[in-house]
């Protein structure tokens, strides 16, 4: 008969006390359990496959050892946040209830949820900018430990995971500038009949008009409604464009419509136009011909750092009141832009 692995074995193996063991699975209050003893224990469990008795534990702690997750299940990102959060949980020893949304009821029904003590927390993915004093009132009246990735940037009390999209847009502008000395245009797509840009691209574009003012540059900003993509407006426009000419695109679609205006031209990316995307809507960055460069968010990373910022809230290893997690943005150079060479600035 196999033998049942216990905690004593785990602590064995880990070289740390018990007590460290429960502290690194349970949340242990008044434990404090440092990085590299908690990856010991983790690595333990793992090699002598032992498993938690889920029951046993949450009558000890009175924790349900789940958190969820709330998202829209079409966007792909929050798949991507999902990824992450998994990481998190498979390693502090919880589970992940995915929660799609489709109606505000079954948000609420979270709440119901965490007064049955049958999750610990929620982490949501929201679109940028999101804030709803209704819901967080709703949260903070229950007690529900949350997390936001990319919601309520302008409050401070809130905990979410953001992207410092000032900062993004200088490390595209840098490396696009640093690959052509060309002054960059910025191409501004928005949603909707009236432009009502959204919290993150408003930084965008701040960040890229900062950002020509200290070069001593003048801004050029070519603005279009993302539902309305005349290619006869494209095609003028990009045939009046000096040639070479480097491009910055607020969202990656951005790029594939220059990418199609430059066919009908028979303007070559890479070459006659440098283009490069301030983010990665369409994750089909890396597969466009050429490939298009890109300043991307990583999601997986911002799903990982809320998961775990969250299960410090429920263990009582962070205040409720969390400050704000600034994730960086990842530069991607690729051919669209990489064919100016990596010299530095190329001469017309």
């Amino acid at each position: 008969m196999t033998k049942r692995v216990t905690s004593h074995d785990v602590a064995k193996r880990a070289g740390v006390s018990r007590g460290v063991v429960s502290a690194v699975i349970n949340g242990t209050p008044g434990i404090r359990v440092s990085e590299e003893k908690r990856r010991e224990v983790i690595k333990a469990i793992q090699e002598l496959n032992y498993s938690v008795d889920a029951q046993a534990r949450s009558m000890r702690t009175g924790r349900s050892g789940c958190i969820a997750a709330y998202g829209n299940l079409d966007n792909p990102f929050f798949l991507q946040v999902l990824q992450g959060a998994q990481r998190a949980c498979t390693e502090r020893g919880y589970h992940l209830l995915l929660y799609g949304y489709n109606r505000q009821e079954s948000k609420q029904a979270l709440i119901q949820l965490y007064n049955q003590r049958r999750i610990d927390g929620l982490l949501t993915k929201d679109v940028t900018g999101f804030a709803d004093e209704e819901w967080l009132a709703s949260v903070r009246a229950a007690g529900l430990p949350y997390m936001s990735v990319e919601g309520y940037p302008e409050q401070e009390e809130v905990p979410s995971v953001l992207l410092d999209y000032g900062a993004s847009m200088d490390l595209a502008l840098d490396y696009l500038y640093g690959q052509t000395g060309l002054p960059p245009v910025y191409v501004e797509l928005y949603s909707g009949s009236a432009y009502a840009p959204n919290w993150g691209d408003r930084n965008r574009r701040s960040a890229y008009e900062a950002w020509m003012e200290r070069k001593g540059l003048v801004p050029a900003i070519w603005q279009q409604p993302d539902h309305d993509t005349d290619p006869q407006a494209w095609d003028e426009w990009l045939g009046g464009l000096p040639l070479p000419s480097a491009l910055l695109t607020n969202w990656s679609r951005g790029g594939f419509l220059i990418y199609q205006a430059a066919r009908r031209l028979g303007l070559s990316i890479g070459k006659d136009l440098y283009v490069m995307a301030a983010d990665n809507t369409m994750r089909a960055n890396a597969y466009m011909v050429p490939p298009l460069s890109s300043v991307e968010i990583p999601y997986v990373e911002m799903g990982e750092a809320a998961a775990y910022r969250l299960l410090d809230m429920i263990e009582g290893n962070h205040p409720q009141a969390a400050s704000k997690i600034w994730i960086p943005a990842v530069l991607e150079p690729r051919e669209s832009t990489l064919l100016a060479g990596e010299g530095g600035p190329q001469e017309s």
